[in-house]
């Protein structure tokens, strides 16, 4: 402000020394002209490659440099160094903030060999307008990582598990004996009902530690790419606009690579299985 005062003292006929004494600035700061900061210009594209690269950064937002690695080398039909692509990102600003190492160790461990061996069930809260929170449950095979089934409803009672628990074992042929049942301490998921229906059904029922999400690690992940991706990104009138829209992130969901899966999609990981049923008969 001083500055710029001094240039009208300066500019009505004052001599520029006694202006610049008596406001306390150099007479520097009233010869140099004044130009505006622009801010650094990043050097266009014109790699084909960084373009892809920069292309699906955009596209998908929510993941980090490996994910997008892999979207680029679908794109591309062929390899891409992936410290090339984290290069790119750091110059472009896309680079996503880095999940801290320190995470807390759990003494149990299932290890998964064939698909319905292990499935997740769990639910979480969805808001409509029409009529406030609704209430997701979904079932993730913890092998192929597919959705088996999943409702929205209005209700989170014990009924609406149990039907979804019939619904996907009906689809999938479960047979007794053959699947085991994750959950955490829900209400809905300790209640007497739904432990005789798993019971009657032959499913064995594991739940997981109170106040331990990393239990569910599986269907709690889904749970959070599905509102990063999908829920977050909408806002729902009725129920049916909210099925509608949650459909649509399921079925992009089984055709999108999966960094748990070595960057193939579930349904990839599915149709392995299917082609080679031996391996499915050797497993158990």
């Amino acid at each position: 402000m001083r500055v710029a005062r001094s240039r009208e003292l300066v500019a009505r006929g004052f001599a520029a020394a006694a202006v610049a004494r008596v406001m306390q600035i150099s007479r520097q700061a009233l010869y140099r002209t004044p130009t505006l900061r622009r801010p650094p210009q990043r050097q266009p594209l014109t790699d084909p490659v960084e373009q892809v690269i920069v292309e699906e950064a955009i596209t998908n937002q929510t993941d980090g440099y490996r994910m997008v690695t892999a979207f680029v080398s679908r794109r591309l039909g062929r390899p891409v160094n992936r410290k090339r692509v984290l290069r790119v990102l750091r110059e472009r600003k896309l680079i996503q903030r880095r999940r801290p190492l320190e995470r807390r160790k759990r003494p149990g461990f299932f290890r998964v060999e064939r698909p319905r061996q292990l499935w997740q069930l769990d639910m979480t809260s969805v808001w409509v307008a029409e009529h406030g929170w609704c209430y997701l449950n979904a079932i993730i095979d913890c092998c192929t990582r597919e959705i088996v089934a999943w409702e929205l409803s209005l209700r989170c009672r014990a009924d609406e598990a149990i039907a979804l628990v019939d619904r996907a074992v009906a689809a999938h042929g479960i047979q007794p004996g053959e699947l085991t049942l994750g959950s955490d301490n829900g209400s809905a998921f300790t209640a007497r009902r739904f432990r005789e229906k798993l019971a009657g059904l032959g499913i064995r029922h594991r739940r997981g530690g109170y106040r331990d999400p990393e239990s569910q690690a599986f269907i709690e992940s889904w749970f959070g790419k599905l509102k990063q991706r999908e829920v977050w990104l909408n806002e729902y009138e009725t129920l049916d606009d909210a099925r509608r829209g949650i459909g649509g992130y399921v079925d992009r969901y089984h055709h999108r690579p999966h960094s748990g899966l070595n960057y193939r999609t579930p349904a990839e990981v599915a149709r392995t299985w299917e082609d080679q049923p031996e391996l499915q008969k050797q497993a158990v």
